[in-house]
Formats: C-alpha cells, sequence, structure tokens
C-alpha cells in the first residue's frame, strides 16, 4: 500500500471547490493544480458527504503493545525505580512471550507518564524524629510571619566543594517527586576532591544577614568566636530593642556544654529544632541559591580564596524580596510536615 500524501491545504481546498462548482471535472481540476484526480474526487466525495472539507485523521500504525503489556511495564518500573531502560526491557521480554524493543518500552512508559529523573537527595526520617517534627510542627502551628517568625534569627554551615556528584535517576511521575521510593539517600562520604570552604551564615526577616568563612573543622570554642564576631552586628542593625531569638539546628558543636553556657551568659535565647529538618529551616533554601549561582562564575574561582571571595559576592546580591518570601513560606512547611506525617517535604 502506498503511503498517504500530505494533505490539501485550505487554500486548495477553496479553489478546489471553485472549479468544481463552475463545472470542471476532477481530471481537469488535478491537472490545473498538478493533483491526482484521485485525490480530487476523495475530497469531493466527502465534502458533500459531510457537508465540511476537514481532513481526515491518520489512524497511524497500530499498537504493537496491549493495555496488559502497559500494567506489566508499571509493576516492572515500580519494583525498582531505578532501573535503566535497557534491564526493564530485558525483564520484560523474559516474562512475556511478546518481545518489545528499548524504543517500544520507552514510548510506553512516557505515555504512562513515567520519566527517567535525577533523584531528590534526602536525608532518611526516622520513626522518633519524625513524631518530634510532626510534634513541633504542631506547636508552632498558630505562630504567625507578623508576629512571631519575624523575631527569628536563622543561621547554618554550608560547605562548598567544586565538582558535582554523579547523578542517581529514577522512573517516576510528576506527581512522584517526593515518594520515598523515588528520593535518594544522603550520602555521609566525601564529594570528589577539589576546592573547598566552609561558610557560617544567618538571615533575619530584613534580609541576608553576615556570612564567614570557617577555616578547618568547626568545634565548640571555634563556633563561639563565630557567634560572638558575626551574631551582633546583624541585632545592632537589625533588632535594636527588639526581641530575636537565634534559630540552630541539633549539630554537636550548637548544643555542647560549652557553648550553651556561653549563650546563656550572653542572654542569647535559642528556639529549639526538630532533629532532620533541613526542609523547615529557611536558610537551606538560600545555600541552594548560593550553589547555583556559583555554577555560573566557575570561570571566576581558580583557589579557595576566588572561591570564598565569590560566595560572599552572591550573598550579598540575594534580595530582600526573596528573604521575605522565604519567611512567608514558613507556615506552609510547617502544615506540609504534618500533612506528611513527618516525612521530608517539597521544601
Amino acid at each position: 500500500m502506498a503511503p498517504r500524501g500530505p494533505d490539501l491545504t485550505t487554500p486548495q481546498k477553496e479553489t478546489i471547490m471553485k472549479m468544481s462548482e463552475s463545472g470542471m471535472s476532477s481530471r481537469k481540476i488535478g491537472e490545473s493544480m498538478q493533483i491526482s484526480a484521485n485525490t480530487i474526487q476523495k475530497f469531493l466525495k466527502r465534502n458533500r458527504a459531510n457537508n465540511n472539507d476537514e481532513n481526515t485523521g491518520r489512524s497511524g500504525r497500530k499498537r504493537f503493545s496491549t493495555d496488559r503489556d502497559d500494567r506489566v511495564l508499571a509493576r516492572l518500573v515500580k519494583s525498582n525505580r531505578r532501573q535503566s531502560l535497557v534491564d526493564i526491557t530485558t525483564e520484560y521480554n523474559q516474562r512475556a512471550p511478546k518481545q518489545l524493543s528499548t524504543r517500544t518500552v520507552r514510548r510506553r512508559l512516557y505515555d504512562l507518564g513515567y520519566k527517567r529523573c535525577a533523584v531528590t537527595k534526602k536525608i532518611t526520617i526516622g520513626e522518633k524524629n519524625r513524631k518530634a517534627r510532626v510534634d513541633w510542627c504542631r506547636g508552632k502551628r498558630r505562630w504567625t510571619v507578623e508576629t512571631d517568625w519575624c523575631k527569628i534569627i536563622f543561621s547554618d554551615e554550608m560547605k562548598v566543594v567544586l565538582g558535582t556528584d554523579r547523578k542517581i535517576y529514577v522512573w517516576r511521575k510528576s506527581d512522584e517527586k517526593f515518594n520515598r521510593d523515588c528520593l535518594g539517600v544522603e550520602d555521609a562520604r566525601s564529594p570528589r576532591a577539589g576546592i573547598s570552604a566552609m561558610f557560617w551564615g544567618c538571615l533575619c526577616i530584613d534580609g541576608v544577614g553576615t556570612i564567614t568563612e570557617v577555616d578547618g573543622n568547626i568545634n565548640s570554642a571555634k563556633y563561639i568566636s563565630v557567634l560572638d564576631t558575626n551574631l551582633r552586628p546583624v541585632i545592632t542593625k537589625n533588632f535594636l530593642n527588639k526581641p530575636w531569638i537565634l534559630q540552630e539546628d541539633n549539630c554537636p558543636v550548637h548544643r555542647s556544654a560549652m557553648t550553651t553556657a556561653w549563650k546563656t551568659q550572653q542572654s542569647i535565647e535559642t528556639l529549639t529544632w526538630p532533629s532532620q529538618s533541613p526542609d523547615i529551616n529557611i536558610i537551606e533554601n538560600v545555600w541552594r541559591m548560593i550553589k547555583i549561582r556559583l555554577e555560573r562564575r566557575l570561570e571566576d574561582i581558580r583557589n579557595r580564596a576566588d572561591l570564598i571571595r565569590v560566595v560572599k559576592e552572591i550573598w550579598e546580591d540575594i534580595n530582600s524580596e526573596d528573604i521575605i518570601c522565604l519567611y512567608q513560606s514558613i507556615p506552609r512547611r510547617i502544615e506540609a510536615v504534618i500533612n506528611s506525617k513527618g516525612y521530608i517535604t517539597q521544601y
């Protein structure tokens, strides 16, 4: 069977209709327009029968796989999200009498909504910490940005290592990004060797605060020195004669006896914080902003000093409007943690 040619265009259809109404035969019209008489006849017949000149749809090649095959493929994907396309195809062909190609399997999975996506990394949250996260969020459910969260100074440490880690890919649908079997598990191993630096930073509702590099591993004495030098300017600038509370995660140096005694001596009130809760800490989003923007400036970095300089420049360029938006997202984050029963959220 010869392949079907191109469809008639709207101007061609109008010309054919005018010629036909003037009494010209299909053969004469075809010769005049260099279109086969058979095509002209079929068009005129369809137009008279249906009273419209729309082109008929093309059926295309009959689908080789069935709905049952689709269900089998979906089960294979859900059983192991990290399989390669070749592995899924091989396993299917071993089970079924019908042999599918990798291209067919890819098309069927795409039609079912599955795509190969890089995993979203996360920390595996234990049951005890999940319950603690929910309890903590329920206790803060009535807090508002205007009266409560505006008092909080968020702080954290970040390590920047130039270079990218190997990505892990999974098959998932667009609404399955944060399903537990579509998430990665945070790897405790260090990334590959490269230029690196540790930073401490803080922010408040008025914008980013101070950021400073930290040499070597951080201990209690070094952390106290960081707070003593870098926290006071933020308080003086933004909280003069106003109440404020410092937020920290549960890193050991933040909770050590030495650090706790110093904060008590300095009358620094801290916010209790649930373990394994980076999705509530809005400064984590700022660290992500910095790392994304850092990728665009790699050509400016030749050594550690360059890295520190560029990170600080990016920090200073962060808009206060972005910080306000992050503060306004906190009540939504609280609800998200409660709704997810303490599991990791999209934030």
